[in-house]
C-alpha cells in the first residue's frame, strides 16, 4: 500500500512534460512580442509628439521674428514681402542661415512664404476681387523633418497689416495663379514662379490652391509675365513636370488672375507582359516590340500612346491620374480599364499573342 502511494506521489510531482514546456514558451514569446510592440509603438508616438512640439515652437518663433521685422520701421513691410519664399531664414544660436535647424539631435526645415492679401469681394484673388489700398501680408510657415512618415508638416499662419504711413508702394501689380488637382480640388503647397524679362517671383499656393506674386510692372502699358509650376513628382495633363503658361500684360495697380493649372502627383503604369495563361514572359520575347496605352483623357487630339517595350516588366511614369488600359501592338483589342490615382503605381497585365 505504501509503495502504491509513493508511485502516485512521484507521478504527481513529476513537473511539466516537454510538450507543456514548449507550449508555455510559445505563449510567453507571443506575450513578449505583443508587449514589445506596444512599448515600441508608444516610444515611436512619443518621439513623433516631441518632434511636433519642437516643430510647432519653431513655427511660432518664425512668425514672431517676421512680425518683429515687419513692424520695425516703415520700410520693413515691403522688404518682408519682397523676400518671397525663404527656407531656414532665422538660424538658432550657433547655427547657419539656410541650413536645417537642429533641436535635440533632430533637423527641422522651416519654410516661410508670404503673399499680399489683395482680395476685394471674392474669396481669393484667383477667383476675382479687386485691389485694396492697404492689403495685409499673409505669412505661412511650414516645418518639416526627416522620416516624418504619415505625419503632416506643422503649419501656422498670420496676417500682418502695415500702417498707412508705411512705404507700401502703390505702383505694384499682382499675379494670382490657381492650381487644382486632377479631381478639380484646390492643390496646396505647389511652387509657382512668376517671371518677366526683368524679375522673378517665387510663391507657393495656399490651402485654396491660390498663389499671389507681387510684381513691379513698367510705367505705362505694363510688363508681360509668365507663370510656371514645379513640384517634384508632379505633372500636368500632358505629363509635363514643369508647365509654363503666359500670364499676359500686367499694369501697375492691376490684378491679373487669368492663369490656372491642373497639376497633380504623377502616376506610374507598371506593364507586366504575360502569355495567354497569365505567366510572365522573358525579356527577349518582348523587348523592341510595341505596346499601346489607352487613356480616358485626350492629349493633342489623341488618347492613345504607342511605346517601345524595354522589358517584360516596364514602368511608364509621369502619367496624369485617369483611367488607362494597355494592349499589345497598335491594333486595339479588348482590355479592362483601370482607374489610376495620383501618385500611385498600378499593375497592368498585357497579353502577348
Amino acid at each position: 500500500m505504501s509503495r502504491s502511494l509513493a508511485r502516485r506521489a512521484t507521478k504527481a510531482d513529476g513537473g511539466f512534460s516537454l510538450i507543456e514546456l514548449v507550449v508555455a514558451m510559445v505563449i510567453l514569446g507571443m506575450m513578449s512580442i505583443a508587449i514589445i510592440g506596444v512599448i515600441m509603438n508608444s516610444q515611436a508616438q512619443g518621439v513623433s509628439n516631441r518632434n511636433r512640439v519642437a516643430a510647432a515652437n519653431l513655427a511660432a518663433r518664425e512668425i514672431d521674428m517676421v512680425r518683429e521685422q515687419f513692424t520695425r520701421d516703415s520700410l520693413q513691410p515691403q522688404l518682408v514681402a519682397d523676400a518671397g519664399t525663404q527656407v531656414n531664414p532665422h538660424p538658432l544660436p550657433g547655427q547657419t542661415a539656410g541650413q536645417p535647424l537642429l533641436v535635440d539631435g533632430q533637423k527641422y526645415t522651416v519654410t516661410r512664404t508670404v503673399a499680399w492679401n489683395i482680395t476685394g469681394g471674392a474669396s481669393t484673388p484667383c477667383d476675382g476681387g479687386g485691389l485694396v489700398s492697404y492689403p495685409t501680408l499673409k505669412v505661412i510657415v511650414s516645418v518639416t523633418w526627416p522620416n516624418m512618415k504619415p505625419a503632416k508638416p506643422v503649419r501656422t499662419s498670420a496676417a500682418l497689416a502695415p500702417r498707412k504711413d508705411d512705404s507700401i508702394g502703390g505702383n505694384n501689380g499682382y499675379v494670382a495663379v490657381k492650381v487644382v488637382t486632377a479631381a478639380g480640388l484646390p492643390q496646396p503647397d505647389v511652387n509657382v514662379t512668376v517671371t518677366s524679362p526683368s524679375e522673378t517671383k517665387n510663391v507657393v499656393t495656399d490651402t485654396s490652391g491660390c498663389a499671389v506674386a507681387q510684381v513691379a510692372p513698367a510705367v505705362g502699358a505694363g510688363t508681360t509675365y509668365a507663370a510656371k509650376v514645379s513640384n517634384a513628382g508632379y505633372v500636368d495633363l500632358t505629363g509635363n513636370p514643369a508647365p509654363t503658361k503666359a500670364v499676359g500684360l500686367v499694369a501697375r495697380g492691376q490684378l491679373n488672375n487669368s492663369v490656372s493649372f491642373a497639376y497633380d502627383a504623377g502616376a506610374t503604369l507598371r506593364l507586366r507582359f504575360v502569355d495567354a495563361a497569365g505567366n510572365p514572359v522573358p525579356d527577349a520575347a518582348v523587348v523592341g516590340q510595341t505596346v499601346s496605352i489607352e487613356s480616358s483623357v485626350s492629349v493633342g487630339g489623341s488618347s492613345t500612346t504607342a511605346l517601345t517595350i524595354t522589358g517584360a516588366l516596364m514602368d511608364v511614369t509621369n502619367r496624369w491620374p485617369a483611367q488607362y488600359g494597355a494592349y499589345w501592338g497598335t491594333s486595339p483589342t479588348s482590355f479592362v480599364p483601370q482607374t489610376v490615382t495620383a501618385g500611385s503605381t498600378t499593375v497592368f497585365n498585357v497579353v502577348k499573342p
